[in-house]
């Protein structure tokens, strides 16, 4: 049975009769009105701040010598970055959690100020020591005891006022946290006009005075105003309020410092590598593009603050966004850039000498601004914070270190153009995991999406594969009590990866309110009766259906179970695992008990700095990988895919086996004597196999540390060349040294590292229209181990007359994939190739001589 996907009509399209007409526009306008309401106080405090801020600096700089205007400048960045450390996560915390709250929000409010004002306090008692210690640069900029002391209190106030403001985001109060930064704004400027016409020497702490002086009436005006509309209850702290909200806090933390630190830091470091007058022309240029980046800015924290409530319209609301950056930011950005030597000298012309050229190239980047901030807002919504924090991790390193370099051997020039470069390469990065929810197809109608997860790297490598597990016979398995099972999990969690629907093209897992499962189960489960069943058929069945939404499908019939997994969702053993628990389940009539498991995401460059990144030795060996042989040109002819699979086993021949190795090759494996018996068969019966090598599929998790799960797909495989293919202990012997190099890890990095650029399809290549007249088989080899565990199933006949079938379901035209299986004692065979190119009595007489005497044919080799 096949489900069919019914899309919704994208908003832009959706206008009736008369096309995109004003009724419309209208409706997208008003369906997107919380994200414009907010973005647009965001934007306006941003303008306003960057307006009275251009206001600010141009007086400063006409009545403050340069020394002055950079020790202030440099004061205000160390607020700046030391106050969003001081902040702790506090902010973002709020705005994902104000909304859900109910009552002690100021309570909360009050708490997290306190915490933020304490941390910045430390924050900004350790930067002047580190200034009087270890950079001269900066103990110069802090100016006399009062500055320093004035400075310390700036910095915790800043963090304080920052967490603020983004509460007020958190509480859908956008107009009075515009409010405060607009009368902070206004009050500086004055407060410096007041000061400029006075007969007197603008220092840096007296700048620095008129900016925290404006900052504390701008929190007491906003107190006021809370009051007057009796907004505020109890502001009293409460530290038992963030019990329960520590790791969301880190996570937001974390990604906060790294999305602001290269900003904050880089006048610190100009200032550090070049001067203070230098830093004043930089920092003023910086002002002009800040003024371009808070359209990005605004919008992805909007984003964030609208859709944490409403994950399923971050497709329409995210297009939405990034069409206003485009729209209003780009244009903005290219007049700067094109206009930058006249925009610096109105700062004077030693500022558009020094710095014009860096206003170009920092014009520039309003594109990778625009996609590091959606990345980020999509990244919160989407529930995976700490990756993003440990990517922006290292992006902010590299942008600071490459700050560093450029100023350390060049020009201002040198220094912004290194930082824009490392920004570019950061785009690339980002841009698939935005321009993936852009793309991605609407959720279809009718079914209720209650939230979305992100499809790892390793998941998404693996999306376009399917696997399939036939097992049987057993007693007291239907496919009511398998739906049964299923719902069951669904209940205890419903966002289980087997009880999701699957997102190809949005690479998301779509998890579905109570109601909406019991209705996607219906197709999930297919109920072929309780009459005799054809198991060879049931996979046959599965392996014809293309590719859907379902990440386990499930025939069910005549005690038999057929169950196609997508292998995003993972390996033998992930598999195995929910197979045992769904069977055991509807046999014993109670809900799936499947715990969560951790989705180790960083299990992978984990293994590979075990394996590689310490021992330099290494690096040459697994750096080199063994390709198949190019494919010899020769006559072809028309073809078409009709993939099929062959069975057979035994509950001897393992015995034999063992019997015969112990004999001739001591330590080689019963999968190594498999393999070379079948290759051996191939060769006998006439089908002639490529034996200049195959590929060998392995499990990756024996590199990983204990206590590490994977839940996903582990495995890879790599083409090996043994001297020969049909002699067991020439194949051990490759395979052994193959996985004691750790290569395969260096595959499964390389191709998650070309994901990251290119992004992963959701469905496998097309097939050939054309294949070799000849065709040699070309050998895939997969030994899925021990499955004595599915041994308590509820069996209905012994050992040797269960069914345990592990089954692909794609190949290549030549292709002919073995894939061996231990069960109590039986050995089970499948071969998956395609009809149209192999006799299937062929391939079954191979196996089943491999079942009967695999001792004679490779003696036979020999």
């Amino acid at each position: 049975m096949e489900s069919t996907v019914t899309e919704a009509v994208p908003e832009s399209l959706d206008a009736g009769p008369e096309g995109p007409g004003r009724g419309g526009l209208v409706t997208v306008l008003r369906g997107h009105l919380d994200l414009f309401l907010n973005a647009g106080s965001l934007m306006a405090t941003t303008a306003i701040t960057s307006l009275f801020g251009f206001a600010y600096w141009w007086v400063a700089a006409r009545f403050a010598s340069p020394a002055a205007v950079g020790q202030a400048s440099a004061a205000v960045s160390a607020m700046t970055l030391i106050g969003t450390i001081g902040m702790f996560g506090m902010g973002t915390m709020l705005i994902s959690d104000l909304g859900s709250l109910r009552g002690r929000k100021w309570e909360l409010i009050s708490t997290c100020l306190l915490v933020a004002g304490s941390a910045a306090t430390v924050g900004g008692l350790i930067y002047v020591g580190l200034a009087h210690l270890a950079f001269p640069g900066l103990r110069d900029a802090l100016g006399s005891t009062a500055a320093t002391v004035l400075l310390v209190f700036g910095i915790a106030l800043n963090a304080m006022t920052l967490v603020l403001d983004e509460a007020l985001v958190g509480l859908l109060q956008g107009p009075l946290q515009l409010m405060r930064n607009a009368w902070f704004s206004v009050i500086k400027l004055v407060l410096l006009g007041v000061l400029a016409v006075l007969p007197i020497t603008l220092t840096g702490g007296e700048l620095l005075l008129t900016w925290i002086a404006g900052s504390v009436a701008s929190v007491a005006i906003l107190g006021r105003a809370l009051r007057s509309r009796a907004m505020v209850d109890s502001v009293r702290p409460r530290v038992a309020l963030l019990r329960g909200r520590g790791r969301s806090t880190f996570d937001h933390n974390l990604l906060n410092l790294a999305t602001y630190l290269p900003r904050a830091a880089l006048p610190l470091v100009v200032t550090a590598v070049l001067s203070t007058e230098a830093n004043a022309a930089f920092y003023t240029a910086f002002m002009v593009t800040s003024f371009l980046a808070m359209v990005p800015g605004n919008v992805a924290l909007t984003l964030f603050a609208v859709a944490s409530g409403d994950k399923a319209a971050l497709r329409s609301k995210v297009r939405v966004g990034l069409g206003i950056c485009l729209a209003v930011g780009l244009p903005a950005s290219l007049v700067v850039a094109f206009g930058a030597h006249w925009i610096m000298l109105i700062f004077g012309a030693s500022y558009a000498a020094s710095a014009s050229t860096a206003l170009t190239i920092l014009a520039f980047t309003y594109i990778p601004f625009v996609f590091h901030h959606f990345f980020l807002a999509i990244s919160r919504v989407q529930g995976t914070v700490r990756g993003a924090g440990y990517f922006s991790v290292f992006a902010g390193a590299a942008e600071l270190v490459a700050a560093w370099y450029g100023g350390s051997r060049g020009s201002l020039t040198d220094l912004v153009a290194w930082v824009a470069v490392v920004m570019a390469v950061e785009t690339v990065l980002v841009a698939p995991t935005v321009l993936r929810v852009v793309f991605a197809k609407a959720a279809p109608e009718g079914e209720n999406i209650v939230s979305t997860t992100s499809l790892t790297l390793r998941e998404r490598a693996w999306l376009p594969l399917e696997y399939i597990r036939t097992v049987g016979p057993f007693t007291g398995v239907n496919a009511e009590r398998l739906r049964n099972a299923l719902i069951g999990l669904h209940a205890a969690d419903p966002e289980h990866r087997a009880v999701s629907r699957l997102d190809r093209s949005g690479a998301r897992w779509l998890h579905m309110d109570a109601p909406a499962f019991a209705r996607y189960v219906q197709d999930a489960v297919s109920d072929l009766g309780d009459g005799p069943a054809d198991f060879d058929a049931m996979s046959l069945e599965l392996q014809a259906e293309p590719r859907a939404h379902h990440p386990v499908r499930i025939l069910v019939g005549g005690g038999y179970v057929a169950m196609k997994v997508s292998h995003a969702y993972g390996d033998a053993g992930p598999v195995n695992v929910l197979l045992r628990e769904l069977i055991r389940a509807a046999g014993e009539e109670r809900a799936a008990d499947i715990p969560p498991s951790v989705r180790h995401r960083w299990a992978l460059p984990v293994a590979w700095r075990k394996q590689f990144g310490t021992k330099p030795g290494r690096w040459k060996q697994g750096l080199s990988f063994a390709r198949p042989p190019e494919h010899l040109d020769g006559p072809v002819q028309p073809w078409t895919a009709s993939l099929t699979v062959v069975t057979a086993r035994s509950a001897t021949v393992l015995g034999e086996m063992r019997a015969w190795r112990d004999r001739y090759a001591p330590g080689v494996t019963t999968s190594a004597i498999t393999f070379a018996a079948f290759t051996a068969a191939l060769r006998d019966l006439g089908l002639d196999p490529d034996l200049r090598g195959g590929t060998f599929l392995a499990d990756a998790r024996r590199y990983v540390d204990k206590g590490v799960s994977i839940d996903s797909n582990f495995v890879m495989g790599p083409y090996l060349s043994p001297e020969d293919l049909t002699d067991p202990k020439s194949i051990h012997t490759t395979l052994k040294a193959e996985l004691a190099t750790g290569r395969i890890l260096t595959m499964m990095v390389l191709r998650e590292g070309k994901m990251l650029i290119t992004g992963a399809p959701g469905m496998p290549e097309p097939y050939p229209t054309q294949a070799p007249s000849a065709p040699r088989p070309a050998l895939t080899f997969s030994n899925q181990g021990r499955h004595d565990m599915l041994g308590d199933l509820p069996w209905a006949v012994e050992p040797a007359g269960r069914v345990n079938q592990s089954v692909p379901t794609a190949g290549s035209p030549e292709g002919i994939t073995l894939t061996t299986s231990e069960m109590n004692g039986v050995l089970h065979l499948e071969a998956t190739f395609h009809t149209s190119t192999y006799d299937p009595a062929v391939v079954a007489r191979a196996l089943d001589l491999v079942c009967t005497d695999p001792a004679a044919l490779i003696m036979a080799a020999r």
